[in-house]
């Protein structure tokens, strides 16, 4: 084997281990703010904004950040931890540290070219640049040019497995980096069902059997006219113990929460039942089913992308007593009057690209597409874009985005939801009721299918 001076050599690998610990904190940390984590996005938003403003933000919710359903702050992951387990092996196998130096200066220069092109990515897909990633890109040109004398022993790496230690560095290296992508697989597994909990706790979905009902619950009320008389002088004791019963239910949070609950549920058990055409609507679930629900959503409305994963995972689960129809609310002033300024401008044309692909059959794809892909301020072409890589055809979609008759048919859309108390999104109604607090979704939807004969929904989702 050919040798490059070992103390230099080491002093090298130890400050290039280094380099990669800060790369491994880095990619985790963006790892945890794509999967919604609250302190680590409170923490990517100090380094690089927040909203519009935020790179990171846009470049890491990207369909661009995920190749082959893996995001690529994973893959970051685990390319620097299997780094550090094999130059960690060369430091302590002074032997092969050359070669193992070799090894890993191999690996950081097709990093860096991989590097370029998702810089290309950014600046011309995304039109944004994620300082972190830019960070990670630095750490690895500066590992490269640490171990840049290491290239002298590429030479000695065909033959790395003719000898025992050899060998052994390989053996090393590759159970090590098996273990490594074993807990990176472990951790995006954990956090996607987190992601996946947060979503079903927004529409009363629990992860696990919900505690009882206090029976204290309700908030104290005064006596009606008709009750039962306070006793003579009793009024100061009686109001006391009222406050103090509604002091109690307020410093308990779930006394509190079935509070609301309660209230809720008598409002939409007295609404009114409002009536929508459902013609040509795309839908999701059982045509028939006893239960109708009708979203009206806004495909740039973070809670509504929430919330399409939790209704997602519902639905099958739900058997054949739920259809989910999909109606359009943007909260673009492009289109909808209502809305006092632009919160999410394009969501119009987003709308319209829905119901053209909805012609084609293609909605469920166009869907999913466009509630996991980040787009700000999307226009005609993006629209195409998304459309064409959920699969719907393009020429048709482009000539039926132009139609007016599209524009029609979204404005009469627009003034139904404002005709049925549509303010906001997601906004739902059960069986033609409003629903008043989207987690009780769940709870509501149970109520409405054993109403129509329903067996109750299965204990996991209630």
């Amino acid at each position: 084997m050919t040798e490059v001076g070992l103390g230099t050599s080491a002093k090298r690998l130890m400050l290039a281990v280094a380099l990669c610990l800060v790369g491994a904190a880095v990619s985790g940390l963006l790892l945890l703010q794509h999967h919604g984590e609250g302190t680590a996005t409170a923490a990517v938003n100090q380094v690089c904004g927040e909203g519009e403003d935020s790179g990171c933000d846009k470049v890491n919710q990207s369909g661009y950040a995920v190749a082959f359903g893996v995001p690529l702050a994973a893959i970051g992951l685990f390319f620097y931890l299997s780094l550090i387990v094999l130059m960690t092996l060369g430091l302590l196998a002074p032997e092969v540290r050359d070669s193992a130096a070799a090894a890993a200066l191999t690996l950081l220069v097709i990093a860096l070219v991989v590097d370029v092109g998702l810089l290309a990515v950014q600046a011309v897909a995304i039109k944004a640049f994620c300082q972190l990633c830019l960070l990670t890109y630095a750490l690895n040109a500066a590992a490269v040019f640490l171990l840049l004398p290491a290239r002298r022993a590429f030479v000695a790496l065909r033959g790395l497995s003719s000898h025992v230690e050899g060998r052994l560095l390989l053996a090393g290296w590759v159970a090590g980096s098996l273990a490594v992508a074993a807990a990176t697989a472990g951790a995006q597994s954990t956090l996607t069902l987190r992601a996946s909990a947060r979503g079903r706790a927004l529409i009363g979905m629990p992860d696990a059997p919900a505690p009882a009902p206090a029976t204290a619950a309700a908030l104290p009320t005064a006596p009606s006219p008709s009750a039962s008389p306070v006793p003579a002088g009793g009024e100061a004791q009686h109001y006391k113990q009222l406050a103090e019963k509604l002091q109690q239910t307020l410093d308990d949070p779930q006394k509190l929460d079935q509070y609301f609950k309660d209230k809720a549920t008598q409002e939409f058990d007295q609404a009114p039942v409002q009536s929508m055409d459902l013609t040509e609507v795309p839908s999701k679930g059982t045509v028939n089913a006893p239960v109708q629900i009708v979203e009206y959503l806004d495909f740039l409305c973070p809670p509504c992308r929430q919330l399409s994963v939790a209704l997602d995972s519902f639905l099958p689960q739900a058997g054949n007593r739920v259809v989910l129809y999909y109606k359009n609310y943007p909260l673009d002033q492009a289109c909808n009057p209502n809305v006092k300024q632009s919160l999410h401008p394009g969501a119009c044309w987003l709308a319209m690209g829905g119901i053209c692909s909805g012609y084609q059959g293609k909605y469920a794809a166009y869907h999913s597409k466009v509630i996991t892909t980040d787009v700000h301020n999307p226009g005609p072409t993006d629209v195409i874009r998304l459309a064409t890589e959920a699969g719907v055809n393009a020429i048709a979609l482009e000539a039926c985005i132009n139609d007016p008759r599209t524009k029609q048919r979204l404005t009469a859309e627009i003034e139904e939801a404002r005709r049925v108390g549509v303010t906001g999104t997601p906004t739902f109604f059960i069986n033609g009721k409003k629903l008043p607090r989207i987690q009780d979704f769940v709870p509501m939807v149970d109520k409405e299918a054993q109403k129509k004969g329903s067996p109750p929904l299965p204990a996991n989702l209630r």
